[in-house]
Formats: structure tokens, C-alpha cells, sequence
């Protein structure tokens, strides 16, 4: 059955979901504020900011105006930036947003109240939790686009409902898995985020694979210890929004998250690795929000206050690292 998206955000991301969908013969209409990306999906079917290279699907139609976004479907694909999900969303009559579904393909923690972004639809929309599903897994937009072997995880509350939202992604080269666990394939794409950079700053430092190994292992520890105290499922960081995506991100160059922090171990301060990766660095802010949250729940995360301590305070990449083994606990669980 064909159906019609509309996706919300054309960067990176946003672009090779509605080229995956319009490749599967669904009609999608990509929604920018970015008039270079605008002018040249328009003219020339290619997004010159994020995929110079790549010849984008002739079912993706682009447009700039919200409200013709709005009434050209019912299923909504959100791939903006997490932090800026509110803000687009307040200039959307109310009860449009009433009559949609939402696929969350957003990474990202609300800074205010801690709450996942399908959480803050809820809360602040008024959206009914039925109608928002969350996408997340090791997905890099660029090996996607070339049609490398790739899966995700479509997690929703109504499974029947889920399946059929994912079998609109599922061609020879992506599969959609399906999981009822929304708030902990949400977290655990955002807390990935922070654990890239760590990985990144580790090889920008020069470490070797007994390092690297055991900074993603001491990752899960430390983002199970935080599902536990937000009484998420600790098993879902076991599947493809997990573990899956924290290696994914945590060892390709085309993950801005690693490539900030590998700058970092490089010796580029904060701005200079900003201004290399040009792309938003979701980690950063995700960061600042979890540093506060472990510290009301006196939580034990030693790579967080290294990174915190790195990124907002200013210390030294390899004096602070340095640090990891004698701070935190000796539980290995």
C-alpha cells in the first residue's frame, strides 16, 4: 500500500528517510527553512548542504511554507534538530496536530523538563501517546543513502499499528524492527550521542582497541544505571537503538559526534571542533542535561563529569581523561 509522508526537517537525515520512502514508491514532501536547501532540491532534485552528491528520489517534493506542509498528510516524519521540536511546533494550529501520527526520527532530551521528545508532544501538544512512534538504530545517513545493508527500530505502543508504519521503510537493503518500548529507544539514541564523543576523543587521543573497548562497555554500564533511576528497560539498550547505534556512531568519521570528540583528542578546543564538524552536535546539550539529572540522582558516571568537565569547564582532553580509571565504581554489571 502507498502512502503519503511529510518529514519535517531536510537535513541530513531527514533527506534520506524521504528518499528511502519515496524509493519505496511513497509520496513525501521534505519541509526546510534553509533556502540553499530549498533552492537546489527544487531546481536540481539534489540537496547541495547535506548530499551534494546524490540525485534525491522525483517523489520528494520540498517546500518551505508550514502550512502546505501540514495538509499534505497525515503521517508526519520529525528530523529537526531535538531542541528546536518545540519551537516548529508552537507555529502549527493546535488541532492540526490532533489529526496526525508522528514518527520521531529526532535524537534528543528536553532541556527544561528532562522528557523525551515523544513525551514533550504529549505534554505540551496535547498529542495523543498513540499516535507517536520513535525511530532510532545505527543508522548514518550516508551509508543509508548508498543502500548499505542497514536496520532500525520502530518503537510504538499499538504493535499492530507499529508493524504497519514500519513495513512503509522496509526495502532489500533497510528493515525496520519493531519494539512497544518508546522511552528507552528514546534515551538511549540521545545518551548515545554523549557516548560518541567519548569514543571519538579516545581514538583523537591515540588509544588503542583494549581502550576503545572498554569506554563503550563502561558506556552501557553508565546509561543502564540512568534507565534504572528513570525506570526504563535496561534491555533495550541490548538491541539496535542500543548497543547497536553506540557502535555505529561511536566508530565512523561520518558520526559528528565522534568526529567532535575525536577533534577534541586532537587538541581543538570547543569552538574549533564545532566549526570543523558544521553540523549540529546533539551530544553537547544532551551532555549538560544528563550531567544535571545523574547529579540529582547522585548517580555514579565518570565519563560524563569527563566530558563535562572537557566541553563546559574548559579542562584538558588528556589531563581528564587521564582520570577514567580512578573515578567511578568497581562494579561491573
Amino acid at each position: 500500500m502507498k502512502s503519503k509522508f511529510s518529514i519535517l526537517g531536510a537535513g541530513s537525515w531527514g533527506t534520506v528517510l524521504a528518499n528511502l520512502l519515496a524509493t519505496n514508491g511513497h509520496e513525501c514532501l521534505l519541509h526546510t527553512r534553509n533556502q540553499k536547501v530549498y533552492d537546489s532540491i527544487s531546481l536540481k532534485n539534489i540537496n547541495e548542504v547535506y548530499h551534494p552528491k546524490f540525485r534525491i528520489h522525483g517523489n520528494v517534493k520540498i517546500t518551505n511554507n508550514l502550512q502546505e506542509f501540514s495538509s499534505f498528510s497525515d503521517i508526519w516524519v520529525i528530523a529537526i534538530p531535538s531542541k528546536k521540536i518545540p519551537f516548529l511546533m508552537e507555529n502549527i494550529d493546535p488541532k492540526v496536530l490532533l489529526k496526525k501520527e508522528f514518527i520521531i526520527a529526532s535524537k534528543g532530551i528536553d532541556k527544561k523538563s528532562f522528557s523525551t521528545m515523544s513525551e514533550v508532544l504529549k505534554k505540551e501538544f496535547a498529542v495523543n501517546t498513540k499516535d507517536t512512534f520513535v525511530l532510532s538504530g545505527p543508522n548514518l545517513a550516508k551509508e543509508v543513502l548508498e543502500g548499505q545493508t542497514s536496520a532500525s527500530v520502530l518503537a510504538g505502543d499499538n504493535l499492530k499499528r507499529t508493524e504497519e508504519l514500519s513495513n512503509f521503510f522496509n526495502n532489500s537493503s533497510f528493515k525496520v524492527f519493531i519494539s512497544q518500548d518508546k522511552k528507552g529507544v528514546e534515551l538511549s539514541g540521545s545518551l548515545k550521542n554523549i557516548y560518541a564523543i567519548s569514543a571519538g576523543l579516545a581514538d583523537g587521543l591515540g588509544s588503542k582497541f583494549n581502550t576503545k573497548a572498554m569506554i563503550l562497555t563502561r558506556s552501557l554500564h553508565e546509561m543502564s544505571e540512568l534507565f534504572r533511576s528513570l525506570d526504563a528497560n535496561p534491555e533495550t539498550l541490548l538491541g539496535l537503538a542500543g548497543v547497536g547505534d553506540l557502535i555505529a556512531t561511536s566508530s565512523s568519521s561520518d558520526s559528528r559526534n565522534y568526529s567532535f570528540g575525536f577533534n577534541l583528542g586532537k587538541g581543538d578546543d570547543v569552538e574549533t571542533s564545532l566549526k570543523k564538524v558544521n553540523q549540529v552536535v546533539e551530544g553537547i546539550n544532551t551532555l549538560e542535561m544528563v550531567f544535571k539529572k545523574k547529579n540529582e540522582l547522585n548517580l555514579i558516571m565518570p565519563i560524563i563529569d569527563i566530558l563535562y568537565r572537557i566541553i563546559f569547564e574548559g579542562g584538558n582532553a588528556q589531563d581528564c581523561f587521564a582520570d577514567i580509571l580512578i573515578e567511578g565504581d568497581n562494579i561491573d554489571s
